[in-house]
């Protein structure tokens, strides 16, 4: 994304063991703070692009990496290189490498949010607080079972959330969706987020909107520039490298040392904001609520009425929130 979208700004490095990471670094003015802006998947960290462009204005930095299958950074074609015990070191590494040991604020959208869970439970030293948005706390020291968590939010809330998972670990699931990748585009940024349900959710659901030739209306709020640059950015890559995340997650399944670690290391002992979005039918957002409550010391919860792009729906609210935050942390 870094080079695509803000060619002035990109840059790369090459870590110890050889990956190359892009990415986006502005640095802060003298007193403020610096983010760490951490994309989910399948997206791109070219979701940041409102926070890419209005951070720095109000004097706070950015760190927006491109990880691991996106963008200009490495894309491994085995799945197995996407494991957290392997993103963690090479995110930490990236992070020192670039802005020191100075803390960050780290903020998570999607399966971001997992990546920051893991980096803080292993490198609390780095961060001054941590924002979690649509998705909260997700550190997986269990197997990840999409069957259980179809069972479970149709237990939860009525409906499936999670049946595309099972077109993402398919074999064929990164090649069905690059042929249909504009449609495929329209759906993730669709102007009813209820069609989630049915489409995305719903056990076979996202197979067969492959397969059929239905057309979804795209949201207002996603002008047509954005869905392009959106579109170019995952079509030069493709969605193998994004799908490996969710085969890792399910045929890999937690580190040893994740499994064995005690619950008090997974205890948010810095300040902790979580961004719901009520609207957003590939959550609970009540389910990460409870789960945030029982593990930050010091948590705030913002609940937006939209869908699962914050960052774009909400874009006014979301800058607003982050701003609240790092400002917080210089007074």
């Amino acid at each position: 994304m870094a080079s695509t979208a803000f060619p002035s700004l990109a840059k790369k490095t090459t870590l110890n063991d050889g990956t190359t990471y892009a990415y986006i670094h502005v640095p802060a003015a003298s007193n403020k703070p610096t983010f760490l802006l951490l994309h989910g998947a399948p997206s791109s960290s070219y979701i940041w692009h409102h926070q890419i462009e209005l951070l720095p204005k109000a004097g706070f930095g950015i760190f927006v990496p491109d990880l691991l299958g996106y963008g200009d950074s490495d894309k491994p074609e085995s799945y197995e290189p996407y494991q957290m015990k392997c993103l963690v070191p090479q995110v930490h590494e990236l992070v020192t490498k670039v802005i020191g040991t100075q803390k960050v604020i780290g903020v998570g959208h999607d399966f971001g949010t997992g990546l920051l869970s893991h980096l803080y439970v292993h490198h609390k030293e780095l961060f001054s607080q941590l924002v979690f948005i649509a998705t909260g706390f997700m550190f997986l020291d269990s197997p990840f079972d999409p069957d259980f968590m179809i069972q479970l939010s149709k237990e939860l809330v009525g409906y499936s959330t999670s049946g595309y998972v099972k077109v993402f670990i398919s074999p064929e699931g990164a090649s069905l969706v690059e042929k249909h990748d504009r449609r495929v585009d329209s759906l993730f940024y669709a102007k009813d987020p209820e069609v989630w349900i049915g489409h995305l959710g719903e056990p076979g659901g996202f197979m067969k909107f492959l397969e059929s030739d239905i057309e979804v209306p795209v949201a207002d709020w996603i002008s047509p520039a954005e869905l392009e640059m959106h579109n170019r950015i995952l079509k030069a890559g493709g969605y193998t490298g994004p799908f490996n995340w969710y085969k890792a997650a399910v045929f890999c399944g937690p580190a040893k040392e994740d499994q064995e670690l005690p619950a008090e290391e997974k205890k948010i002992k810095v300040p902790t904001l979580f961004i719901a979005t009520l609207k957003d039918y590939a959550v609970i957002p009540e389910m990460h609520i409870q789960a945030l409550q029982g593990l930050a010391e010091d948590l705030r919860i913002e609940k937006l009425d939209v869908g699962h792009w914050a960052m774009l729906e909400a874009k006014a609210r979301v800058e607003g929130l982050l701003e609240e935050v790092g400002n917080a942390q210089v007074s």
